[in-house]
Formats: C-alpha cells, sequence, structure tokens
C-alpha cells in the first residue's frame, strides 16, 4: 500500500476522530511502562493492625503539579502557543520549592527545545537521570527536536493501576467550538508521581523487571524515561510521514496531517508502527531463517512483544522496547532491536 492509499483510507475516520479528541479532551496513545498492580480502593488503617491504607501510601508520593490543565482561547500564532506552552511550565514551577532540580528543568528545556520541564519534588539524583535520558535520546535522535512540548511529573493514579510514565498527546488550548482552528496540542510525557518520588522502590521494579526478561538487562530509571521518549521518536517518524508539521500548532494548513496522524496511531490501526516493525523483521529474518515474529520480539524483551490485556498488539512497545535495548546495550544489543532503529532512521 502506498502513502496516497494509505492517506486515503484513514482520511475515511480522520474527521470522527477529530471530533472526539476536541470534544471530550481524549487521550490518544497512552503506553503503560509496568504490569497492572492494583491496590484495594477500601483498603483501611488502624493504630492496632498497622494496615496499610490508600492515603496512607499516598504520603510523600503525590506531586503539586496539575498536568490536566486545559484552556479556552485563541491563539493567532505559532510563536503565540510557544509562549503558552512555556508560560504552563513556570506557572506550575511556582507550586514546588527545589531550587537544585529546578536548574536541571531549565537546562533541559534550553538544551533540547522542550517548552516545559517540570519534575516537582523529585530529587536530584532521579531528575539527573531524566536528563541523562533526554541528552542520549536527542543526541541519537535528531528527529525529536520540534516534536515533545513537556516532561511532567503527574499525579497518574499509579497506586491504582500500576503506571510508571504515559506518553501523551491532548489539546492544551482550544478554540471555542469542537475541532475549531486553531487550537494548541500538547505532546508530553507524564512520570508517576508515586514511582519518581520514590527511588529506591522504583530501582527496584527496574531491577524485578530486568530479572524476568521483562525488561531489558540493566533497566533503570534512565531507561525508563528513554523508553516513553522512544515513543516519541516514533511518533516523530509517523509525524514526517504523513507531513505533519507545526505539531503543537494546530491550523487549516496542517489540520489533514494532524488527522492522518492521530487516525493512523489508534490501536485499531497502527499502520505506520506495524509498517516499521515488519519491515525490521523481515530484515531480521533473513539472517534467522524460519524464526518467527514472536521470537523476533522475544529476542528484545518479554514487553516488546506488545500485547495488551485485550488480546491485541502494540507495536509502539516494540519500538520503545528496541530502542531502550540499544540505549543499555549499544553494538550488543539484539538485532532485532538494530534492524528497527536501521527503519527508523532510515538505514
Amino acid at each position: 500500500m502506498n502513502k496516497k492509499q494509505l492517506k486515503i483510507i484513514i482520511a475515511l475516520l480522520a474527521v470522527i476522530v477529530v471530533l472526539l479528541l476536541v470534544a471530550g479532551g481524549l487521550v490518544i496513545g497512552l503506553f503503560v511502562l509496568a504490569p497492572q498492580q492494583k491496590t484495594p480502593e477500601n483498603a483501611t488503617i488502624s493504630a492496632d493492625n498497622g494496615e496499610w491504607s490508600l492515603d496512607n501510601l499516598k504520603v510523600g508520593r503525590v506531586t503539586a503539579i496539575d498536568s490536566d490543565i486545559q484552556y479556552s482561547a485563541y491563539i493567532g500564532s505559532i510563536e503565540e502557543a510557544e509562549a503558552e506552552l512555556r508560560a504552563y511550565g513556570v506557572e506550575q514551577r511556582e507550586k514546588y520549592d527545589n531550587p537544585k532540580v529546578e536548574k536541571i528543568e531549565k537546562r533541559i528545556e534550553k538544551k533540547y527545545g522542550i517548552f516545559a520541564v517540570n519534575l516537582g519534588e523529585m530529587d536530584v539524583e532521579t531528575a539527573k537521570d531524566v536528563e541523562k535520558a533526554v541528552k542520549y535520546m536527542y543526541k541519537r535522535y535528531p528527529m525529536l527536536k520540534g516534536k515533545l512540548t513537556n516532561i511532567t511529573l503527574s499525579n497518574i493514579n499509579s497506586f491504582k493501576n500500576g503506571h510508571i510514565a504515559l506518553t501523551q498527546y491532548r489539546e492544551y488550548i482550544v478554540n471555542g467550538d469542537f475541532s475549531q482552528t486553531p487550537y494548541v496540542m500538547k505532546f508530553e510525557i507524564l512520570l508517576s508521581a508515586s514511582m519518581f518520588l520514590n527511588r529506591e522502590e522504583l530501582l527496584k521494579k527496574c531491577a524485578e523487571g530486568a530479572e524476568t526478561n521483562y525488561w531489558p538487562e540493566g533497566m533503570d530509571i534512565s531507561t525508563l524515561v528513554v523508553h516513553e521518549l522512544s515513543h516519541q521518536v516514533l511518533n516523530a517518524y509517523m509525524m514526517n510521514y504523513f507531513g505533519y508539521e507545526d505539531v503543537y500548532y494546530v491550523t487549516d494548513d496542517n489540520r489533514d496531517g494532524f488527522s492522518y496522524y492521530i487516525t493512523d496511531g489508534l490501536k485499531m490501526n497502527q499502520t505506520v508502527a506495524k509498517m516499521v516493525v515488519d519491515e525490521a523483521y523481515n530484515q531480521w529474518e533473513k539472517d534467522n531463517p524460519g524464526k518467527s515474529y514472536e521470537d523476533f520480539c522475544k529476542s528484545i524483551s518479554g514487553y516488546a512483544q506488545g500485547i495488551k490485556e485485550d488480546g491485541g498488539i502494540s507495536y509502539s512497545e516494540t519500538v520503545a522496547e528496541a530502542l531502550a535495548d540499544i540505549y543499555l546495550n549499544g553494538k550488543k544489543a539484539s538485532k532485532a532491536s538494530q534492524a528497527i532503529e536501521n527503519v527508523l532512521i532510515g538505514k
């Protein structure tokens, strides 16, 4: 299927998807980085038996940052859109007092063109891990530049659903009526406050995931962030594929590219993501004749299989795990991971 045919098919769904996105502030492309760990909502605590409650568990693991804000306003230019995205970071930074981490936030913003980095109450070492991941990814994959607007510590209810981090896009500033341009998008990575404010526990989860081959060997906090940034590498590849430019400022000029991009990103489509992984598998299979697609994914990690609770497959997870494998192991990374990277960067 060529690009023209793909666009025609996707266009049939695009209008409905855009309306849903604008009307409901729909989050598309949520990626769970850890298996679900459910906590009973009705857990209680008493002085007598010392049982833990959900509220007690949250102490010291909740951020003051509000990552769900949405505004309604007319934004007349891309420069105004950029200014508003930066203003969000300044506004949220006033809610916490963490001078050493603030220096890291501002350094990331300045060096890599991310409009707002809010790591909140995070300890310095963990903030440095975030910066380490960003530095590596933006150097290795320049296509990221201008595609990510925010990195934010967030209360994404990991106590209930086990999320460690999410990559998502959503409308930040809407323009009155549904789907009316121009409007401002956020392309953001959310880091779970409940996880990233407890460094020792997070490191323990990384080690446990690596021991079971759920994650690549050597998994650490910086690799968690690399994984999320890897989702954004695939997003950037898709944006380029559909000719979607100035991605955080949607106008009449780029709305078609935006519609193609968000529609193809839905799990029922995944045309471009599957195309990337299939092409990489075909390269890999030449040197591994008779090996299955499942073998291809397992050679990266257990999580790279992308198997979801509903039985579907997330090709984005396969890509993200591949780039995380390369981050950890370089030239010693699995050949499957290297094949996926080769497709993404055009080798």
